[in-house]
């Protein structure tokens, strides 16, 4: 005869395991979510946070139309690494998680606010601007910082069950060694979207002054 076993809400706790839970497609539809939040801020938005947030959009329009191509390339490279690795070292506390899950909505409603103002506030150029300029690079950055958010919930979930010896055994040299390993690699992708940047700002931005 089977005996039934009851499970206490510590081991219930514990037992989690994300390995069950495609967190890719999560963490991309809290992105797409907060982007289209973004958007819709723009027009319930009050006037005050409008003419703040013309103002910062026209200082980073105008530098992008004025900066060099390798000053594109620095600028663009270090703010969209900054996020990458923030998220590494939260993979390292075992409370790390929900930022994790914030990351990507943080990405999402700053895009969102950006592209809906250069649609609502500067008409085809606008348009142009984000499908040219913008689109290319944010794609490959987006994924990136989404795989990133991914790698760093998952290393962050297994150093809290490591938090608990008698159920899970201590990490490995070999599972950090596979974690800065794929963040290494997504920073040489975020080479990649800095490139992109820089290009497409080279060869649109001057003609959508």
């Amino acid at each position: 005869m089977l005996k039934s076993s009851t499970i206490t809400g510590k081991k219930f706790f514990v037992s989690f395991s994300l390995k069950k839970i495609d967190l890719f497609k999560i963490l991309f539809l809290l992105f797409t979510f907060s982007f289209l939040f973004g958007t819709i801020l723009i027009f319930v938005n009050h006037t005050e946070t409008l003419n703040q947030l013309n103002f910062l959009m026209q200082k980073f329009l105008k530098n992008r139309v004025e900066q060099s191509i390798f000053i594109t390339f620095f600028s663009s490279f270090f703010s969209s690494t900054i996020s990458i690795i923030v998220l590494f070292f939260l993979g390292f506390f075992p409370l790390g998680q929900p930022v994790g899950f914030f990351m990507p909505i943080f990405h999402g409603l700053g895009l969102g606010l950006s592209t809906a103002y250069l649609y609502s506030f500067r008409g085809l150029k606008g348009i142009i601007f984000s499908i040219l300029i913008i689109a290319p690079s944010e794609i490959i950055h987006t994924l990136i910082l989404i795989l990133a958010a991914k790698f760093s919930i998952k290393f962050s979930n297994n150093n809290f069950k490591n938090l608990f010896p008698e159920k899970f055994k201590q990490r490995n040299k070999e599972v950090v060694k596979l974690y800065v390993k794929r963040f290494s690699y997504l920073i040489c992708l975020e080479l990649i979207a800095a490139l992109t940047d820089s290009i497409t700002t080279f060869l649109f931005a001057r003609f959508l002054k």
